[in-house]
């Protein structure tokens, strides 16, 4: 009798698990974390500005590089986690034995989320030592603001496993995770909010908003209003606007995006061939 699912995802886990720590992947995370922790510490003094003696500003500066990290750790480790299989071919080796594909896509998932989740973790370590030792407490919200990115993460990640199910390149698949989540949201966001002044509620880039949002007191609310600006002889009026996504309606999007990702992903990775 074969081994149960449970079993057998617990090994696919296992091994991919290996994989990740053996591999130069984990490295490269650690040292950008360590990079980057590094220069939030070491200019604020040497420019001489100095730290801020508020832990809530000092905490959302640290944590500024948060969703960066998040995207890259879902690029590291999730983008090409199944396209790889079917470009090396060593699905052939892997599919041909009693493992079911959903249960090697949800394995490989677990090994992803984990490493993902200790990249996180670390740096939110690094953030609140940091918070401690120069200000002396931590900032309210703090243990909220790290649920909230480990929300992001598991909803980033989900739509990197769908890309590399879908994609035939693990080269198209990393590119795509990383610019659509790096750039091309973020560029929606952007234009949406100061140009189109429309709510881009509907992207994660900009969901992805409450794990900063949170710090604040009272949390931050959507604010339009218009001004006058004088061009010339002419006077126009200009709709300014600054849109905030509600703590519910970001994890409901993120959310979305993690279910709808991960579905997709296990019906695709069934009917797809070598």
């Amino acid at each position: 009798m074969p081994p149960s699912d449970l079993r057998q995802l617990f090994v696919v886990s296992k091994y991919e698990l290996l994989k990740y720590l053996r591999g130069k992947r984990l490295l490269i995370i650690i040292a950008l974390i360590a990079i980057i922790g590094a220069l939030n510490l070491v200019v604020p003094p040497t420019i001489g500005s100095g730290y801020d003696p508020d832990p809530v500003a000092f905490s959302s500066g640290m944590l500024n590089e948060i969703g960066i990290l998040v995207v890259l750790c879902a690029t590291f480790f999730g983008a090409d986690a199944i396209v790889s299989e079917f470009e090396q071919k060593t699905g052939l080796v892997l599919f041909s034995n009693a493992v079911k594909r959903h249960v090697v896509l949800l394995g490989k998932f677990v090994a992803s989320a984990v490493v993902s989740v200790g990249a996180v973790a670390l740096y939110y370590a690094i953030t609140v030592i940091a918070v401690v030792v120069i200000d002396g407490s931590v900032a309210a919200n703090t243990s909220l603001s790290f649920l909230y990115a480990l929300a992001y993460l598991f909803g980033i990640l989900a739509i990197a496993y769908l890309f590399s199910v879908v994609l035939k390149s693990s080269v198209y698949s990393i590119v795509l995770t990383f610019f659509t989540f790096f750039l091309i949201l973020p560029i929606v966001d952007r234009v949406g909010s100061t140009i189109a002044h429309f709510k881009p509620w509907f992207s994660i880039t900009f969901a992805s908003g409450i794990i900063l949002n949170i710090f604040q007191q009272p949390y931050p609310t959507d604010v339009v209003r218009t001004v006058q600006r004088t061009f010339g002889s002419t006077t126009r009026t200009l709709t300014v606007a600054q849109y905030y996504p509600s703590v519910g309606q970001g994890l409901a999007v993120i959310f979305v995006y993690f279910v709808v990702g991960l579905v997709l992903a296990l019906l695709i990775m069934r009917t797809r061939e070598m």
